[in-house]
């Protein structure tokens, strides 16, 4: 049976374009907002003509904010225009209402990136993915509802729609321009590599491949020689890298970061993200981000590290 949806919030006709289009995919975002109705409010106020045609609420209710044969921006995308447009015309939005990444500072934990009494959020809403993932290592968990309607949306809308039901093998991968032509489902962080939405929930995933009966589809990550990061994802790697490696032992970091800039130069543009460093130590964990992986070990080895492994760093002891 057709689902019942909420008409109690919509996006004014002129916040969103208004012209049918084919849809061959579905993308899962979360708002990183307190609620489905601030996050219209915000959407509204924008005027950038930005939204997704669902928000589920925090109680699971779906609202159907325009109609779904629609479309508004929902990537942020820094492809040519051409194609960033084809692709955000042909793929329908949903949007969880969750406050998304948390940090922790001593005993309490924090949404929107903001340290205030205002943000301290409850510790039995949280979930930790045990490592950092786009910066993050704690997460909103989203409410069980909430899971139970994406799952029944994306049941219906893949009906109603004839979307093939394929989703990318690794949810927590960074695929970039190489779904450009995927039809079936994807996460807002498959295609940007600055985005940790959907969250890395395993619970939430696993339900959602298990009761949509969606076909883990293999997309090829070998390397196509163009350079998909820009420059402002560059930036905010490196800084991060450097977080990283001043923690380190200073000579070891020195290494690493030799590494990390024979890798980029040179039109080889290999990226890796590094955590969880070894304070004052010789040892430091990376996340394959782009290019050749193959780089990452012979040019370790070549420069004098003691140990590169698929997702280790190791320089020898002074």
């Amino acid at each position: 049976m057709p689902l019942k949806f909420s008409k109690k919030l919509k996006l004014p006709s002129d916040q969103f374009f208004p012209v049918e289009n084919i849809k061959t995919g579905i993308a899962l975002h979360h708002t990183v907002g307190g609620s489905a109705e601030s996050t219209l409010n915000w959407w509204k106020q924008d005027g950038q003509m930005v939204g997704t045609a669902y928000l589920i609420g925090n109680d699971g209710t779906i609202y159907e904010v325009f109609d779904p044969k629609f479309w508004a921006w929902q990537f942020g995308l820094k492809w040519d225009r051409e194609k960033k447009i084809k692709f955000e015309k042909r793929f329908i939005g949903i949007e969880i209402a969750s406050e998304g990444g948390i940090i922790k500072k001593g005993d309490y934990y924090y949404c929107f990136d903001r340290v205030t009494n205002k943000t301290r959020t409850d510790k039995s809403k949280i979930f930790d993915y045990g490592k950092d993932y786009r910066g993050y290592r704690y997460f909103d968990r989203y409410e069980t509802a909430q899971i139970d309607s994406v799952i029944q949306l994306v049941n219906y809308l893949c009906d109603s729609f004839e979307i093939s039901k394929n989703i990318p093998s690794n949810y927590t991968e960074y695929y970039g321009k190489k779904l450009e032509s995927f039809e079936g489902i994807i996460g807002h962080s498959m295609v940007r590599l600055d985005k940790s939405d959907p969250a890395p929930y395993d619970k939430f995933w696993d339900r959602l491949v298990a009761e949509c009966n969606l076909n883990l589809t293999e997309v090829d990550e070998e390397s196509s020689g163009v350079r998909e990061m820009n420059d402002s994802a560059i930036e905010e790697l490196f800084k991060h890298n450097m977080n990283e490696i001043n923690k380190m032992y200073i000579p070891a970091g020195s290494m690493i970061k030799g590494l990390l800039m024979e890798l980029c130069k040179d039109g080889r543009d290999t990226y890796i993200k590094l955590r969880d460093s070894f304070p004052n130590g010789h040892i430091v964990y990376y996340d394959f981000v782009q290019g050749d992986k193959t780089l990452i070990g012979r040019v370790g080895m070549a420069l004098g590290l003691k140990e590169v492994t698929q997702d280790k760093l190791e320089v020898r002891g002074g």
